[in-house]
């Protein structure tokens, strides 16, 4: 596509065209959003605007390919399916007065393709084995499997499709308990543990998060790119956003602290039978671990103290996981778990993606 050209996105109203408005800005081209219905031009404030009859209308078609002409235009993005197939036959016809190509396929086929994608994942899901010896639960229907992949992928996060399979074939090993996860950020890994969770009757998931960077601000030389990234972050956005992503739960909660601190809240929640917050109530814990996810500060010396601290709570046969154990800015994530394998009997140990993941040994 010629850049110096522009580019029609009709109807402008629907969130497909909205979101890719935002993509085609980001590469450069110049956006012409086009509506039936009043338009603000505030609402889009880096596209040209323009209004079109509706598709029914008789003068539509004399209107739009006015528009094309006046506006230098050669493709339009179509997202809704009536409006699509009206312009692919007026594309195709030889005697419309300006050429245009339409460059989307069907909305039909868009509406698919995530959903198809989620399917695909889904059904290697539930035909995938256990990935630790012993009893395992049923696999959950693929129509969940795929759901779970949906709404896990539309969060942000570094946490990609490979370990959410580890995940999904774990949970169906877990005993009771509570599932903990040191560094929450937005979410993505905790709303797939949260989900899991609730589907194999596990327990509840506390998510361990001070959402500031003074407890991440360092994780090692090795990760100088990372240290200075990350003081870019609106750390208060990403605690916004790990509510908004784990909102449709009721068995999810967390403490806003430093791991070290917030060991000793856990256990005073499992004390008292529960951890309270406004944003999701009271939320029961036991005090008995059955899955801790440590992701936070990724020096040696940070990943080694969130063993050491939390470690103790986990019970006989639960599951460690140590998120970037393969990690391209440090190795403090491995140290820790190579020292972990050394020291303890674990009736199970594999890498997934970049993750960890140790079972360890019933007595």
């Amino acid at each position: 596509m010629n850049p110096q050209r522009s580019l029609l996105v009709f109807p402008i109203d629907l969130p497909q065209s909205q979101a890719f408005v935002r993509t085609a800005r980001q590469l450069g081209f110049r956006v012409v959003a086009a509506s039936s219905e009043p338009l603000d031009p505030a609402q889009f404030p880096d596209c040209a605007t323009a209004y079109l009859p509706y598709v029914t209308d008789a003068a539509f078609d004399v209107a739009l390919a006015d528009l094309l002409a006046r506006q230098r235009i050669d493709a339009v993005f179509a997202s809704h399916p009536a409006i699509w197939w009206h312009l692919r036959a007026l594309a195709e016809r030889g005697d419309f007065p300006h050429a245009f190509r339409l460059c989307n396929e069907s909305p039909y086929e868009m509406d698919w393709q995530p959903y198809g994608e989620a399917y695909r994942w889904a059904e290697a899901c539930h035909a995938a084995e256990p990935l630790a010896p012993g009893e395992a639960a049923p696999a959950l229907p693929v129509s969940n499997y795929a759901g779970l992949y949906r709404s896990y992928n539309l969060i942000p996060g570094q946490s990609d499709n490979t370990k959410l399979l580890a995940l999904a074939q774990i949970a169906r090993q877990l005993a009771r308990g509570d599932v903990v996860e040191i560094g929450a950020l937005y979410g993505k890994s905790a709303f797939a543990l949260a989900w899991l969770a609730r589907f194999h009757r596990v327990g509840s998931v506390l998510c361990v998060d001070p959402w500031e960077i003074a407890s991440i601000r360092n994780q090692g030389e090795s990760a100088r790119l990372i240290n200075r990234a990350v003081g870019n972050r609106d750390w208060q956005q990403a605690f916004l956003g790990f509510c908004a992503s784990l909102a449709g739960f009721d068995n999810v909660n967390y403490l806003r602290a430093p791991s070290d601190h917030a060991v000793g809240l856990y256990r005073e929640a499992a004390a008292a039978g529960g951890v309270s917050s406004k944003e999701f109530g009271r939320t029961t814990v036991d005090g008995r671990i059955a899955l801790l996810h440590i992701d936070g500060n990724h020096r040696y010396e940070a990943v080694k103290r969130d063993l050491e601290t939390w470690l103790p709570l986990v019970g006989e046969g639960g599951w460690v996981l140590l998120d970037d154990y393969v990690w391209a800015f440090g190795d403090g994530p491995r140290r820790a778990g190579d020292e972990l394998l050394a020291s303890r009997a674990v009736s199970a140990a594999f890498v997934a993606a970049d993750t960890l993941f140790v079972r360890l040994e019933e007595t």
